[in-house]
């Protein structure tokens, strides 16, 4: 989305998808190496590398070191500091923070969702994004109300492995499961409210919200089958355990979709050039693959298509206006040019008449 004005650098995208799965090797890594004994103690991590003794702690330290100095470097050197600086931050976070955080307190749920917000961010900034826009809070905000019931989901279809484990989890304390249940309604309903918010910023177009209604309703249908039954057994945190898992594509595919502005309006500002003919030829010449696939996404979409007409008809407009004026340009040379070759008939003329 940052980069939708410009063309798709493979330099800076190949680091910066390089450099945010190094940081996020690196840190996984970091936690794994803190939560050994932890992770020996519980069914669903014993067979990890580090607890069953496949690997040595020794290694997975050296391991994760080398792929977090080079995924801040690739960061670096390839995209710009600021999303460097976000890329050792998410590390920090995730290793000092988070994961300690884990056997203190159930607030470290939200903690994990704030450093899990952080990639999509990384990749604004890498585009040439600013920092402080709609955009960012747009998709980490997504990405932070995702994470809530996706893993309150989760915790409670394990919650008898995490207490054996020792940590500190909101379903540990909840044992009808009423209010896990409800805090998976709550951010469903607030995921819901996302894309008008989307809409309304200038974000997206109004079709991402209608379009929305339909993978939120499923989202928040899993969420109130959850919480409206009396059992809260496993099978129902695990449909909506799976629901969260097809829920994030689908959110940002259609964000990428509709998103403002689109590559057909700034198509149109190029059109508005003297050649339009030339000016049409050179943008779909030098269009590049993610704008194509945009354009092909919209193609597909009645009411992109809509929304294109409306947005044609325009065009049509101003194109009409600047052909007007051009044809008066042209009969202006014309006159002139006329003028300019008449002159020695005219002064042929007034000689013989005196």
């Amino acid at each position: 989305m940052a980069s939708g004005a410009s063309p798709l650098n493979s330099v800076e995208l190949a680091a910066a998808l390089g450099g945010t799965f190094l940081c996020a090797a690196s840190a996984n890594s970091f936690n794994q190496v803190l939560e050994i004994p932890r992770d020996a103690l519980m069914k669903r991590t014993a067979k990890r590398p580090l607890p069953s003794g496949r690997i040595g702690k020794e290694h997975a330290v050296c391991w994760a070191s080398a792929t977090g100095v080079a995924g801040v470097a690739a960061l670096c050197a390839g995209t710009n500091l600021t999303t460097a600086a976000l890329g050792a931050a998410t590390i920090g976070l995730y290793t000092m923070v988070y994961t300690p955080l884990k056997v203190v307190s159930p607030i470290n749920t939200w903690v994990g969702a704030v450093v899990g917000a952080i990639p999509p961010v990384m990749g604004w900034t890498a585009g040439g994004g600013p920092l402080l826009a709609p955009e960012v809070l747009a998709m980490s905000g997504a990405l932070f109300l995702w994470q809530i019931p996706h893993f309150m989901a989760l915790a409670w279809m394990y919650r008898a492995d995490y207490a054996q484990g020792g940590y500190r989890m909101v379903p540990l304390t909840d044992p009808t499961g009423e209010r896990t249940s409800a805090i998976c309604l709550e951010y469903s309903g607030y995921l819901a409210l996302l894309p008008f918010v989307c809409w309304g910023a200038g974000v997206t177009s109004c079709m991402f919200a209608v379009e929305s209604l339909a993978f939120n309703g499923a989202m928040l249908h899993a969420s109130a089958r959850f919480a409206s039954d009396s059992q809260r057994g496993t099978p129902h945190a695990r449909r909506l355990f799976l629901a969260s898992l097809l829920y994030l594509p689908l959110f940002f595919g259609f964000m990428l979709l509709h998103q403002r502005p689109p590559a057909h309006v700034a198509a149109a500002t190029a059109l508005e050039a003297d050649n339009a003919d030339v000016a049409e030829e050179g943008a779909i010449a030098t269009a590049g693959p993610r704008e194509r696939v945009l354009e092909r996404g919209r193609k597909m979409c009645i009411h992109e298509q809509i929304q294109n007409n409306k947005t044609f008809a325009l065009w049509q407009l101003q194109m009409s206006s600047s052909a007007a004026r051009k044809l008066q340009r042209s009969a202006q040379r014309y006159r002139s040019s006329r003028s300019n070759s008449d002159a020695p008939q005219r002064r042929v003329a007034a000689a013989m008449r005196n």
